[in-house]
């Protein structure tokens, strides 16, 4: 394991936008908790459907109630600082608690050591937190984009709290929209498609289209709501979308794009030819489905809460009552007595 240390280490992969990969598991293994919450190995096919609808109404309704919370409830802030309001119109609420804890950590365990001028609207400061010893963050901050040496924004997706501390030296009082992932917004059900896509192997130019169509997004939705109730707005904002498409489809066709060209503008082109690696034929993981391999840490505690067996003649733990000394004692004893 050690030698294959920079394959499972998290820090090997800072570069890379993994965005809570590295457990794979934890979302299949949540997936089967909840499922065996309500099916059982002895239903037939009537009761496992009948169950299966139950368990599938109770999730979208779960989720419908986390999506109107974070859309028609604001959540409380905690600092002055505006940029913490535009986080709360902007990410479901379970992100914004994530947000608003970088904030509140910048606000409190930061310490600037340097800050340069502003050069081309870049300004460069190195800053120490009070929670990592002898460890020094060069950040690069502007108004529109922040880069962090901790890189946690391109590994997790989440704004670290030397970015924000850089932010606030500068004034920025709105979230930069750079630094906003569709798939932690409140509009994320109304996100992008794969198929509005174009083909391309530029990662960056992928990151900018991407940054496009979120704003696009939003600020449709900003136009509905500004709309409101009101018929009369309502059509005026249907006229436009329907005048916008009759343009785009004067402009010509657009290139079909499948998910399969999706996968490898992000991730590379499928390798061509015999493949020399292959999943092994038999994947077994921690248990099958009718007995589960028991770890040794289980076992220990296991053990130590099954009660100790003791001696009935001098409660010792090493031995019993039928090779207990003090019988064996007593015993002889009582043979001298009867003798004498």
């Amino acid at each position: 394991m050690y030698a294959i240390r920079s394959s499972w280490i998290p820090a090997y992969f800072r570069d890379e936008p993994m965005f809570g990969l590295l457990r794979t598991t934890s979302r299949s293994e949540s997936e089967n908790f909840f499922f065996g919450q309500f099916q059982k190995q002895g239903d037939n096919l009537c009761e496992f459907w009948i169950r299966f609808q139950t368990t599938m109404e109770r999730q979208r309704n779960e989720t419908a109630s986390l999506d109107h919370e974070s859309k028609c409830t604001t959540p409380t802030t905690i600092s002055t600082w505006y940029i913490e309001d535009d986080a709360a119109d902007l990410f479901t609420r379970a992100i914004f608690y994530k947000f608003q804890e970088e904030i509140i950590r910048s606000c409190l365990d930061m310490q600037i050591k340097r800050m340069s001028e502003e050069v081309d609207g870049v300004t460069h400061l190195e800053i120490r937190d009070v929670k990592v010893k002898d460890k020094i963050f060069k950040v690069s901050v502007s108004k529109n984009h922040v880069v962090c040496s901790c890189k946690k924004f391109v590994m997790c997706g989440i704004v670290c709290r030397h970015a924000f501390c850089g932010l606030n030296q500068i004034s920025v009082t709105k979230f930069p929209r750079s630094l906003v992932l569709n798939r932690w917004m409140k509009i994320a059900d109304s996100g992008t498609s794969s198929n509005s896509l174009v083909v391309s192997n530029d990662y960056f130019k992928m990151e900018q289209i991407s940054l496009k169509l979120t704003n696009i997004w939003f600020d449709f939705r900003q136009a509905v709501n500004k709309a409101g109730v009101q018929v009369d707005r309502l059509d005026y904002v249907h006229k436009s979308v329907t005048q916008l498409n009759k343009d785009l489809d004067d402009c010509g066709d657009v290139v079909e794009f499948t998910k399969k060209d999706h996968m490898a503008a992000m991730v590379g082109e499928q390798p061509v030819g015999d493949l020399t690696v292959l999943p092994p034929n038999v994947c077994k993981n921690k248990g099958n489905y009718f007995k589960r391999l028991i770890s040794e840490r289980e076992k220990t505690v296991t053990k130590s809460k099954k009660r100790i067996r003791k001696c009935k003649k001098c409660y010792a733990t090493t031995h019993d009552s039928r090779t207990c000394l003090n019988k064996q004692k007593v015993g002889t004893k009582e043979q001298e007595s009867v003798t004498h």
